[in-house]
């Protein structure tokens, strides 16, 4: 029997608000009936939405059957920050080349940066207003993606980083008046400052660092 799409939506954004809010750790195995029960639905329905949550790379399918969250690795953790601050670049370069490009843009200024979850929330709705200055759609639709696998990590940044509100604010502050080549500077300077920590990051947020192996 097919799942009733109005609950398996119900589910999937249930269930995807308790990931990217880590509820979960990395490498928990879901329990599917339990889940179910808890968001009001059948098991059928939340395996429609956990099936979608795998297509977004927000859970994995379990070797023994089921559902897991991914692994929080360093190489792992490595590519996603490189690939989503080469996304945020390249959106930039694309809103550059339009007449347009270096033109101050009206932007909301008011940011509450008082929690992680705040500060989360707010750094993903910065890059998502970013990535929709390019006239490229496809920018605004994988910095969205990339960022939303990397809000569980986001939320544990400030027990790595400091001066994130400070960050934060400038680089902020240069996406509405520019120019346009030192916002690219502070972009890239964001993502080195967390490249730089990836094993804290990677122990803050409970996935696994790689073993170094002495002689």
């Amino acid at each position: 029997m097919s799942s009733d799409p109005v609950t398996t939506l119900r589910v999937y954004q249930r269930l995807k608000a308790d990931i990217m809010g880590g509820r979960f750790p990395p490498r928990t195995v879901l329990v599917e009936r339990a889940l179910a029960k808890e968001y009001r639905a059948s098991v059928s329905p939340f395996r429609g939405g956990a099936f979608r949550l795998v297509g977004e790379k927000l859970l994995e399918l379990h070797p023994g059957g089921g559902f897991q969250l991914p692994d929080i690795t360093e190489t792992a953790l490595r590519n996603l920050y490189f690939w989503h601050g080469q996304l945020i670049r390249n959106a930039l370069q694309a809103r550059r080349r339009t007449k347009n490009g270096d033109a101050p843009v009206e932007m909301d200024g008011s940011s509450e940066l008082a929690s992680p979850e705040a500060f989360a929330t707010a750094t993903g709705q910065l890059f998502s207003f970013i990535a929709s200055q390019s006239p490229n759609g496809e920018h605004h639709d994988a910095i969205l993606a990339a960022g939303e696998r990397l809000h569980a990590v986001r939320l544990k940044e400030p027990q790595v980083i400091s001066d994130l509100a400070e960050e934060y604010h400038a680089v902020q502050t240069l996406t509405a008046a520019g120019p346009a080549s030192n916002l690219m500077t502070a972009i890239w300077a964001y993502h080195r400052r967390r490249l730089r920590r990836i094993a804290d990051l990677v122990t803050a947020a409970g996935g696994t660092v790689d073993k170094v192996l002495s002689n």
